[in-house]
């Protein structure tokens, strides 16, 4: 702990100063009382209880005698407790508080938890020196084109990192850490929105002569079902009702949906039944996000070897409601009821009579996809 004269020129390092200015100062502007002005400031310097260097200073000290009975002063307040100084914050880095900020949401769903990692990821990739209250717009806007420039990553999947970002910075403004979010400073890039693919006439029946064994089942229900991958794989025998011809699924929102079974799809599980040992229909393992994805990525190699590009198991969901509603004219009710969506209060109310809908629906799909019905416009529940 010491005092020492700070210069505010760099100019005045080689000339003996006093602190006040001189003819032989670099620059020597007078007040207009002809006084040199003063170029620079007692400080006491010290390290703090966190062990961060600090300087204080004093601006109404003027010469080094005056500087040291402050500094006598300042150990005396100091050794009793009775010294109230600016503590200087201890502001981690952007990796080591993303640590922190995961460790919330271990207790999510996985998916949801590993969609987080994955982004923070990425930003710790590139973002991770940095300590939080030195993330600028001018540090993301670099982020956001080392990214895109590095990575070739959708502008879609920028915004997404950019909004995450945005969280863990309002998390650390909740703590305390820091003060303000760059985030918001920042325009979300312009993302051109792409039709949802879906497969032509002569791409479902190109699957149905392709594929064999269980990715033809498995495709045969997504495109027959609507069911997400997930849904698909979690599927039990349990969860079929071969009596009612009924499938029943649980939605991502943990809201069971019940689908019914075209006699088509009825007869292709009852044969694929005949062989399967287990509880479960096709997949015996935990349905973690890394199986979903495992699966996910091969359904989307598989469609590519057939010549199907830009094409992924989700899309036979996107295939099933525009067959539907597009083509057949199923009212969006019906659809939303056998999908898991309720943005409709109509759902509400649907009881047997909804039951009877679907059936009708998914037999004129059915229909429709194995070109064995007519193509006629139902104009159910509309």
């Amino acid at each position: 702990m010491a005092v020492r004269f700070r210069k505010y020129f760099q100019q005045c390092k080689p000339v003996q100063c006093t602190g006040r200015r001189s003819k032989q100062c670099p620059e020597a502007p007078k007040r207009s009382n002809g006084e040199y002005k003063t170029c620079g400031v007692w400080c006491i310097e010290f390290f703090d209880d966190n062990k961060q260097w600090q300087s204080l200073t004093f601006r109404d000290i003027r010469n080094k005698t005056d500087a040291e009975k402050r500094l006598t002063l300042f150990i005396s307040d100091r050794e009793r407790g009775q010294l109230n100084l600016p503590r200087k914050k201890n502001i981690p880095s952007l990796k080591e508080y993303s640590e922190t900020y995961l460790e919330c949401y271990k207790a999510a769903k996985e998916n949801t938890f590993a969609s987080k990692k994955r982004v923070v990821n990425a930003l710790v990739e590139y973002l991770g020196d940095y300590r939080l209250d030195k993330i600028t717009p001018f540090v993301i806007e670099k982020y956001r084109i080392d990214r895109k420039g590095k990575a070739a990553v959708k502008d879609g999947t920028i915004n997404d990192d950019v909004t995450v970002l945005s969280h863990v910075l309002t998390t650390a403004i909740k703590a305390g850490i820091v003060e303000k979010n760059p985030c918001k400073d920042i325009k979300r890039l312009k993302v051109t929105q792409v039709k949802d693919r879906i497969l032509s006439q002569a791409e479902i029946a190109l699957l149905l002569d392709e594929l064999q064994g269980k990715d033809r089942l498995m495709v045969l229900v997504g495109l027959f079902t609507g069911l997400r991958l997930g849904g698909v794989l979690s599927l039990s025998w349990n969860d079929i009702d071969f009596t009612s011809g009924i499938i029943t699924s649980s939605h991502k929102t943990g809201k069971l949906v019940s689908i019914p079974m075209s006699e088509y799809l009825r007869s292709e599980l009852q044969s694929y039944g005949k062989h399967s040992t287990g509880d479960m229909v096709f997949e015996v393992r935990a349905l973690t996000c890394a199986v979903v994805v495992e699966y996910s990525t091969h359904f989307s190699a598989l469609f590519k070897r057939l010549g199907i590009h830009n094409f992924t198991f989700h899309n036979l969901r996107h295939t099933f409601s525009s067959i539907l509603q597009g083509e057949l004219g199923i009212g969006a009710v019906v659809v939303q009821g056998m999908t898991g969506h309720s943005s409709l209060s109509m759902l509400q109310k649907y009881s047997h009579t909804g039951l009877d809908n679907k059936r009708t629906a998914i037999q004129a799909l059915t229909d429709h996809v194995l070109n064995t019905g007519k193509k006629v416009a139902l104009a159910i529940a509309q």
